[in-house]
């Protein structure tokens, strides 16, 4: 069983590469400019958030535009994972969630991708590669923040901080913040949801309840 979930997993990795190829090809025939987010922040920005920067304008020009689509069969598909890991049948959630990437990625929303992101971490805890999974994660999140700027959704990117911030990626989570901050200006509602994020990210104590929980559809 442990010689074939390694293989699994394997495969798993390939296959995320071949889906990230598919994508930049994507881009390159679908992408345009997106003038609603500053280019001009590099220049206030060192160290970690410079580099935190640079690694979200970089999937910036991957990721294509394009309005948001029904997402049902992602949910059905993330529904048919969860059942087949409850019952430890680690290869056939493999590929089904191979679907729901794609189906993600055809969605445009970033509510998706964040639940394909939590589904490749919930892999990759059932069969041992944990490692593997939140670098792969990494990219679904940062793809759902993208999106989620491009709407100029503040709960899309406060929901992206928390992912980061489970994932212990501190740079990412406070450039999610910085973004979310942007995107709440003049919305006194959206201020206030930004502020307690603020909040909660800065206290050492807060609780980590969240940490491995699954990003679930509004």
């Amino acid at each position: 069983m442990e010689t074939i979930t390694i293989m699994t997993m394997r495969h798993f990795v390939l296959t995320i590469g071949l889906l990230g190829l598919c994508v930049i090809a994507l881009a390159v025939l679908a992408r345009s400019e997106d003038p609603s987010h500053p280019r001009s922040e590099r220049k206030t920005l060192t160290g970690a958030q410079a580099a935190a920067h640079e690694e979200i304008e970089r999937v910036e020009t991957i990721v294509p535009v394009g309005q948001r689509r029904d997402d049902q069969l992602v949910r059905g598909y993330l529904v048919i994972v969860d059942r087949e890991l409850e019952h430890g049948h680690i290869d056939v959630a493999v590929r089904v969630w191979q679907d729901a990437y794609g189906a993600a990625l055809e969605s445009r929303t970033w509510e998706s991708m964040l639940a394909v992101g939590d589904a490749f971490l919930a892999i990759g805890r059932v069969s041992g590669s944990v490692r593997g999974a939140r670098r792969n994660a990494r990219e679904a999140y940062l793809t759902a923040l993208i999106r989620a700027r491009r709407e100029r959704s503040v709960d899309g990117a406060l929901r992206a901080a928390e992912a980061f911030r489970r994932l212990d990626d501190r740079a990412v989570a406070e450039h999610c913040l910085r973004i979310a901050g942007q995107l709440a200006t003049g919305d006194e509602a959206a201020e206030r949801k930004v502020q307690e994020a603020q909040r909660v990210w800065a206290d050492p104590t807060a609780s980590r309840a969240a940490e491995g929980s699954v990003v679930a559809y509004p």
